[in-house]
């Protein structure tokens, strides 16, 4: 080999074994320390089984369903995971989440590696609606989807910039923030709102070294759900509206998560997982054509 190509063979060899090695800490969740929210069934116990059986130590966040949070705890270490326990909340108070946070502190006094944001309540109200429950209800939907999750997220920041290893944040958040349905506005508004912080957040946190990401299901049958998918019907009726013809799960959410959590050049991003249900327009799926040519 002469010694032009040589150099070139031996740069081409240390770029890519360099690259391994960076791809090797960039991608590993083993060890770290992960807090996740409204982890007691549906999407965030995905989430937080999928990080237990990635080596991740997961701490479960719930505001009422205890016994939820219990299962998922068992089923972690079930997998051989690591479970740091459970703690509850009700995040339509701050100084709540500044307790949780003390607790935090108090379990790893050394911080903590990754924040998921995934709790949240869908009220059902029609915007018109101006008497004393339905103001209520937008208060509270905007404390818990909207305020909670910033709140959450600058009290991590505030222990994840102290760590040269920096960390992540990331936003459960919804096809709602985009397009919606009557009768779950103030809902919609909270995750629109949701992917707005993410970009915020992602700026401001860069350069301590915190990325910020979010993901955002389409129809994914969950607990509270059940009922109104126990008729085949109805599932049919929504499969047929996602082009992949099918509804979505916990784990295909879960799963989609790794990529935003692992990836160190991944940050201010917001991913569907819809069953490609947001690339369509409102018209009816049409037939293929038969042939190619004429105007649309």
């Amino acid at each position: 080999m002469e010694g032009g190509a040589f150099r070139v063979f031996a740069l081409s060899l240390y770029l890519v074994l360099s690259w391994g090695a960076h791809a090797t800490r960039a991608y590993s969740l083993a060890g770290k320390r992960v807090l996740v929210t409204g982890a007691s069934g549906g999407i965030g116990k995905g989430i937080a089984l999928e990080l237990g059986r990635q080596g991740c130590e997961v701490l479960i966040h719930y505001h009422v369903r205890e016994k939820g949070a219990a299962e998922t705890r068992d089923e972690i270490l079930a997998s051989g995971g690591s479970c740091a326990g459970i703690t509850q909340c009700d995040f339509r108070q701050s100084s709540n989440i500044h307790d949780l946070f003390r607790y935090v502190d108090q379990l790893w006094p050394e911080g903590f590696d990754i924040l998921v944001n995934n709790a949240g309540i869908v009220t059902k109200l029609a915007l018109e609606d101006d008497d004393d429950e339905g103001l209520v209800a937008w208060h509270e939907t905007m404390a818990v989807n909207l305020h909670a999750p910033r709140l959450l997220s600058h009290l991590a920041l505030h222990r994840m910039k102290q760590r040269d290893e920096g960390g992540v944040i990331l936003m459960v958040s919804s096809i709602h923030s985009e397009k919606s349905n009557e009768y779950v506005g103030a809902y919609a508004v909270s995750k629109a709102g949701w992917d707005a912080l993410t970009r915020a957040m992602a700026l401001e946190y860069a350069q301590h070294n915190v990325r910020v990401n979010s993901i955002n299901p389409g129809v994914v049958p969950v607990e509270r759900t059940a009922e109104a998918f126990a008729d085949p019907s109805n599932v049919q009726a929504w499969a047929d509206r996602i082009p992949l013809g099918k509804l979505g799960t916990v784990e295909h959410v879960a799963q989609a998560c790794l990529p935003l959590l692992t990836n160190d050049w991944i940050t201010g991003a917001i991913w569907q997982v819809d069953g490609g249900m947001m690339a369509r327009s409102n018209m009816p799926p049409r037939p293929r054509p038969l042939k190619f040519g004429g105007i649309c």
